[in-house]
Protein backbone atom coordinates (compact mmCIF):
# COMPACT_ATOMS: atom_id res chain seq x y z
CA UNK A 1 0.00 0.00 0.00
CA UNK A 2 1.10 3.55 -0.38
CA UNK A 3 2.32 5.50 2.12
CA UNK A 4 -0.63 6.43 4.32
CA UNK A 5 -1.89 9.27 5.41
CA UNK A 6 -4.11 10.41 8.56
CA UNK A 7 -7.68 10.04 7.32
CA UNK A 8 -10.28 12.51 6.13
CA UNK A 9 -12.39 13.65 8.88
CA UNK A 10 -15.47 15.63 8.27
CA UNK A 11 -18.04 16.91 10.94
CA UNK A 12 -21.40 14.76 11.30
CA UNK A 13 -24.37 16.46 10.84
CA UNK A 14 -26.16 17.46 14.01
CA UNK A 15 -28.89 15.14 12.96
CA UNK A 16 -27.29 12.69 11.07
CA UNK A 17 -29.18 9.31 10.76
CA UNK A 18 -31.71 10.26 13.36
CA UNK A 19 -34.33 8.67 11.64
CA UNK A 20 -38.44 9.35 12.68
CA UNK A 21 -38.59 12.13 14.94
CA UNK A 22 -40.05 9.39 17.91
CA UNK A 23 -38.86 8.60 21.04
CA UNK A 24 -36.02 6.33 20.51
CA UNK A 25 -36.94 3.93 23.50
CA UNK A 26 -40.36 3.39 21.61
CA UNK A 27 -38.72 2.65 18.26
CA UNK A 28 -36.38 -0.02 20.16
CA UNK A 29 -39.82 -1.65 21.44
CA UNK A 30 -41.79 -1.38 18.44
CA UNK A 31 -39.08 -3.05 16.26
CA UNK A 32 -38.72 -5.70 19.45
CA UNK A 33 -41.91 -6.48 19.55
CA UNK A 34 -42.94 -6.63 15.14
CA UNK A 35 -39.50 -8.74 15.03
CA UNK A 36 -41.51 -11.38 17.44
CA UNK A 37 -44.21 -11.63 15.19
CA UNK A 38 -44.28 -14.64 12.63
CA UNK A 39 -43.80 -12.48 9.70
CA UNK A 40 -40.86 -13.45 6.82
CA UNK A 41 -38.88 -10.78 6.46
CA UNK A 42 -40.19 -10.19 2.35
CA UNK A 43 -43.63 -9.07 4.24
CA UNK A 44 -42.26 -6.50 6.12
CA UNK A 45 -40.05 -5.21 3.34
CA UNK A 46 -43.43 -4.92 1.01
CA UNK A 47 -44.94 -3.07 3.54
CA UNK A 48 -41.91 -0.53 3.56
CA UNK A 49 -40.46 -2.03 6.77
CA UNK A 50 -37.42 -3.14 7.45
CA UNK A 51 -35.97 -2.27 3.65
CA UNK A 52 -32.15 -2.51 2.32
CA UNK A 53 -30.53 -0.24 0.19
CA UNK A 54 -32.70 2.64 0.43
CA UNK A 55 -31.35 4.36 -1.98
CA UNK A 56 -30.48 1.78 -4.85
CA UNK A 57 -33.27 3.92 -7.68
CA UNK A 58 -30.76 6.69 -6.99
CA UNK A 59 -29.51 7.78 -10.48
CA UNK A 60 -26.20 8.73 -8.37
CA UNK A 61 -25.72 5.86 -7.24
CA UNK A 62 -25.25 3.83 -10.16
CA UNK A 63 -22.74 4.07 -12.38
CA UNK A 64 -20.50 7.10 -10.92
CA UNK A 65 -19.53 4.47 -7.41
CA UNK A 66 -18.76 2.07 -9.46
CA UNK A 67 -16.68 4.03 -11.66
CA UNK A 68 -14.86 5.27 -9.32
CA UNK A 69 -13.69 2.14 -7.49
CA UNK A 70 -12.63 0.70 -10.91
CA UNK A 71 -10.50 4.04 -10.66
CA UNK A 72 -8.85 3.45 -7.89
CA UNK A 73 -8.00 0.22 -8.55
CA UNK A 74 -6.16 1.16 -12.02
CA UNK A 75 -4.57 3.63 -10.06
CA UNK A 76 -3.04 1.17 -7.71
CA UNK A 77 -2.85 -1.82 -9.87
CA UNK A 78 -1.98 -0.26 -13.70
CA UNK A 79 -4.67 -1.89 -15.53
CA UNK A 80 -9.08 -2.44 -14.53
CA UNK A 81 -9.70 -5.01 -12.44
CA UNK A 82 -11.74 -8.15 -13.24
CA UNK A 83 -13.10 -10.36 -10.44
CA UNK A 84 -15.52 -8.25 -8.55
CA UNK A 85 -16.84 -8.94 -5.05
CA UNK A 86 -20.04 -7.23 -3.30
CA UNK A 87 -20.91 -8.43 0.35
CA UNK A 88 -24.16 -7.59 1.30
CA UNK A 89 -25.43 -5.65 -1.66
CA UNK A 90 -29.25 -6.00 -1.54
CA UNK A 91 -31.15 -4.16 -3.95
CA UNK A 92 -28.00 -3.19 -5.57
CA UNK A 93 -27.71 -6.12 -7.50
CA UNK A 94 -29.25 -4.00 -10.17
CA UNK A 95 -26.17 -2.45 -10.90
CA UNK A 96 -24.97 -5.73 -12.35
CA UNK A 97 -25.17 -4.54 -16.28
CA UNK A 98 -23.06 -1.29 -14.87
CA UNK A 99 -20.38 -3.52 -14.00
CA UNK A 100 -20.43 -5.40 -16.99
CA UNK A 101 -20.41 -2.64 -18.85
CA UNK A 102 -17.06 -1.15 -17.15
CA UNK A 103 -15.70 -4.59 -18.18
CA UNK A 104 -15.56 -6.33 -14.60
CA UNK A 105 -16.41 -10.04 -14.70
CA UNK A 106 -16.99 -12.28 -13.08
CA UNK A 107 -18.78 -10.62 -10.73
CA UNK A 108 -19.90 -11.98 -7.59
CA UNK A 109 -22.89 -10.59 -4.78
CA UNK A 110 -23.03 -12.03 -1.49
CA UNK A 111 -25.84 -11.46 0.68
CA UNK A 112 -27.93 -13.32 3.64
CA UNK A 113 -30.82 -12.93 1.86
CA UNK A 114 -32.19 -12.43 -1.54
CA UNK A 115 -33.78 -9.19 -1.50
CA UNK A 116 -32.30 -8.14 -5.09
CA UNK A 117 -35.30 -7.36 -7.58
CA UNK A 118 -37.04 -9.48 -9.76
CA UNK A 119 -38.57 -7.13 -11.82
CA UNK A 120 -36.57 -6.51 -14.52
CA UNK A 121 -37.32 -2.78 -15.03
CA UNK A 122 -34.36 -1.38 -12.29
CA UNK A 123 -31.92 -3.60 -14.13
CA UNK A 124 -32.36 -2.17 -17.39
CA UNK A 125 -32.71 1.60 -15.95
CA UNK A 126 -29.45 0.53 -14.77
CA UNK A 127 -28.26 -0.85 -18.20
CA UNK A 128 -29.16 2.87 -19.69
CA UNK A 129 -28.02 4.90 -17.21
CA UNK A 130 -24.36 3.04 -17.74
CA UNK A 131 -25.39 3.94 -21.98
CA UNK A 132 -25.80 7.43 -20.86
CA UNK A 133 -22.64 7.84 -19.06
CA UNK A 134 -20.77 6.46 -22.34
CA UNK A 135 -20.23 2.99 -21.51
CA UNK A 136 -21.75 0.05 -23.80
CA UNK A 137 -23.67 -2.49 -21.21
CA UNK A 138 -25.16 -5.79 -22.10
CA UNK A 139 -28.20 -6.14 -24.66
CA UNK A 140 -30.69 -6.81 -21.89
CA UNK A 141 -33.87 -7.02 -24.82
CA UNK A 142 -33.95 -10.64 -25.02
CA UNK A 143 -33.41 -11.23 -21.49
CA UNK A 144 -37.10 -13.28 -19.95
CA UNK A 145 -35.79 -13.06 -16.07
CA UNK A 146 -33.44 -11.85 -13.48
CA UNK A 147 -31.40 -14.95 -14.00
CA UNK A 148 -30.97 -14.44 -17.49
CA UNK A 149 -30.10 -11.13 -16.57
CA UNK A 150 -27.54 -11.68 -14.37
CA UNK A 151 -26.05 -14.34 -16.62
CA UNK A 152 -25.71 -11.75 -19.61
CA UNK A 153 -23.98 -9.44 -17.26
CA UNK A 154 -21.37 -12.14 -16.01
CA UNK A 155 -23.05 -11.62 -12.39
CA UNK A 156 -24.22 -14.21 -9.77
CA UNK A 157 -25.54 -13.58 -6.82
CA UNK A 158 -24.77 -16.20 -3.37
CA UNK A 159 -27.01 -16.67 -0.80
CA UNK A 160 -26.02 -17.76 2.17
CA UNK A 161 -23.44 -17.12 5.04
CA UNK A 162 -19.75 -17.11 4.58
CA UNK A 163 -19.70 -20.58 3.09
CA UNK A 164 -21.28 -19.57 0.33
CA UNK A 165 -17.90 -17.52 -0.56
CA UNK A 166 -16.70 -21.74 -1.62
CA UNK A 167 -18.41 -20.80 -4.88
CA UNK A 168 -15.66 -18.38 -5.52
CA UNK A 169 -12.18 -19.48 -6.34
CA UNK A 170 -8.96 -18.64 -4.65
CA UNK A 171 -7.39 -15.57 -5.55
CA UNK A 172 -10.27 -14.66 -8.19
CA UNK A 173 -11.17 -10.99 -7.04
CA UNK A 174 -9.52 -8.35 -7.99
CA UNK A 175 -11.92 -5.88 -6.15
CA UNK A 176 -14.35 -6.13 -3.40
CA UNK A 177 -16.51 -3.84 -1.42
CA UNK A 178 -19.20 -2.96 0.92
CA UNK A 179 -21.65 -0.42 1.34
CA UNK A 180 -22.49 -0.10 5.31
CA UNK A 181 -22.85 -3.79 5.46
CA UNK A 182 -19.58 -5.10 7.66
CA UNK A 183 -21.61 -3.50 10.97
CA UNK A 184 -24.71 -5.98 10.62
CA UNK A 185 -21.94 -9.40 10.63
CA UNK A 186 -22.64 -11.09 13.88
CA UNK A 187 -19.24 -10.68 15.92
CA UNK A 188 -18.42 -14.17 16.41
CA UNK A 189 -18.54 -14.50 12.46
CA UNK A 190 -16.37 -11.58 11.08
CA UNK A 191 -13.07 -13.12 11.30
CA UNK A 192 -14.41 -16.71 8.90
CA UNK A 193 -16.10 -14.32 6.74
CA UNK A 194 -13.16 -11.83 6.29
CA UNK A 195 -10.63 -14.83 6.28
CA UNK A 196 -12.68 -15.97 3.50
CA UNK A 197 -12.35 -12.42 1.73
CA UNK A 198 -8.65 -13.16 1.94
CA UNK A 199 -8.95 -16.43 0.29
CA UNK A 200 -10.92 -15.17 -2.61
CA UNK A 201 -9.11 -11.94 -3.11
CA UNK A 202 -6.23 -12.03 -5.32
CA UNK A 203 -2.63 -11.04 -5.17
CA UNK A 204 -2.68 -6.94 -4.98
CA UNK A 205 -6.54 -6.88 -4.33
CA UNK A 206 -8.21 -3.94 -3.21
CA UNK A 207 -11.15 -3.74 -0.78
CA UNK A 208 -13.18 -0.71 0.03
CA UNK A 209 -15.62 -0.71 2.34
CA UNK A 210 -17.42 1.54 4.30
CA UNK A 211 -19.10 1.26 7.44
CA UNK A 212 -21.52 2.93 10.03
CA UNK A 213 -20.42 2.90 13.69
CA UNK A 214 -23.62 4.63 14.88
CA UNK A 215 -26.74 3.09 16.44
CA UNK A 216 -29.12 2.69 13.29
CA UNK A 217 -32.26 3.36 15.02
CA UNK A 218 -31.33 7.33 16.33
CA UNK A 219 -28.26 7.63 14.40
CA UNK A 220 -26.27 7.93 17.98
CA UNK A 221 -24.17 5.89 20.19
CA UNK A 222 -26.98 4.35 22.59
CA UNK A 223 -27.31 0.87 21.82
CA UNK A 224 -23.70 0.47 23.27
CA UNK A 225 -25.34 0.47 26.52
CA UNK A 226 -26.43 -3.21 26.49
CA UNK A 227 -25.37 -6.11 27.65
CA UNK A 228 -23.46 -8.26 25.22
CA UNK A 229 -25.87 -11.29 26.31
CA UNK A 230 -28.89 -8.87 25.26
CA UNK A 231 -27.53 -7.67 21.98
CA UNK A 232 -26.30 -10.64 21.07
CA UNK A 233 -29.80 -12.66 21.61
CA UNK A 234 -32.18 -14.12 19.27
CA UNK A 235 -34.48 -10.55 20.09
CA UNK A 236 -32.66 -8.18 18.51
CA UNK A 237 -31.61 -9.98 15.72
CA UNK A 238 -35.47 -10.76 14.91
CA UNK A 239 -35.97 -7.06 15.34
CA UNK A 240 -33.70 -6.21 12.39
CA UNK A 241 -31.54 -4.27 14.70
CA UNK A 242 -28.17 -6.03 15.25
CA UNK A 243 -24.92 -4.26 14.73
CA UNK A 244 -21.57 -5.57 15.83
CA UNK A 245 -20.83 -2.76 17.81
CA UNK A 246 -16.72 -3.06 16.99
CA UNK A 247 -15.29 0.35 16.84
CA UNK A 248 -12.57 1.54 13.69
CA UNK A 249 -10.37 0.47 15.46
CA UNK A 250 -11.28 -3.04 16.07
CA UNK A 251 -12.33 -3.22 12.52
CA UNK A 252 -9.32 -2.87 11.57
CA UNK A 253 -7.40 -4.68 13.89
CA UNK A 254 -10.01 -8.01 12.61
CA UNK A 255 -8.46 -7.29 8.68
CA UNK A 256 -5.21 -7.40 9.71
CA UNK A 257 -5.88 -10.49 11.56
CA UNK A 258 -6.99 -12.28 8.42
CA UNK A 259 -4.17 -10.93 6.49
CA UNK A 260 -5.07 -7.48 4.84
CA UNK A 261 -3.50 -4.19 4.76
CA UNK A 262 -5.86 -2.28 6.13
CA UNK A 263 -6.27 1.85 7.16
CA UNK A 264 -9.26 4.04 7.30
CA UNK A 265 -9.19 6.76 4.51
CA UNK A 266 -12.36 9.21 5.31
CA UNK A 267 -14.13 9.45 8.73
CA UNK A 268 -17.39 11.39 9.90
CA UNK A 269 -16.89 12.34 13.41
CA UNK A 270 -19.22 13.81 16.20
CA UNK A 271 -17.18 17.09 17.82
CA UNK A 272 -18.60 15.09 21.00
CA UNK A 273 -19.24 11.60 21.73
CA UNK A 274 -22.89 10.71 21.88
CA UNK A 275 -23.04 8.17 24.41
CA UNK A 276 -25.57 6.70 26.43
CA UNK A 277 -25.82 7.90 30.15
CA UNK A 278 -23.00 5.68 32.25
CA UNK A 279 -21.08 4.93 28.69
CA UNK A 280 -20.33 1.70 26.67
CA UNK A 281 -20.96 -1.24 28.35
CA UNK A 282 -16.90 -2.28 29.37
CA UNK A 283 -17.43 -5.85 27.74
CA UNK A 284 -17.33 -4.54 24.73
CA UNK A 285 -13.73 -3.33 24.36
CA UNK A 286 -14.10 -0.29 22.91
CA UNK A 287 -11.35 2.28 22.19
CA UNK A 288 -12.49 5.85 23.56
CA UNK A 289 -11.04 7.35 20.32
CA UNK A 290 -13.45 5.31 18.49
CA UNK A 291 -16.91 6.39 20.46
CA UNK A 292 -16.27 10.03 18.14
CA UNK A 293 -16.29 7.94 14.81
CA UNK A 294 -20.06 7.70 13.52
CA UNK A 295 -18.63 6.83 9.90
CA UNK A 296 -15.35 5.58 7.88
CA UNK A 297 -14.59 4.09 4.80
CA UNK A 298 -11.76 1.71 5.00
CA UNK A 299 -9.55 0.61 2.47
CA UNK A 300 -7.75 -2.96 2.65
CA UNK A 301 -4.90 -4.44 0.34
CA UNK A 302 -4.03 -7.97 -0.32
CA UNK A 303 -0.13 -8.81 -0.97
Amino acid sequence: MQASAPPVEHPAPPAYAAGAPVPWWLKLGVKLVLGALPVPAGAWRALGLRRHSFFAADPARLVAPLAGRAQRFAELAGRPPRGVLEVGPGAMVLRAPVAAALGFGPVWYLDVEDSAPRDLAPYRAAAEAARAAGLVPPDLSGCASRAEILAACGARLLVGETGALAAVPDASVDLVFSEVALEHVRRDDLAPLLGALRRVTAPGGLGQHAVDFHDHLGGRLRHLAFTPEFWEGRAVARAGLYCNRLGLSQMLAAFAAAGFRAEADSQLVWRLPPLPKGGAHPALGRAPEDDRICHATIETRAG
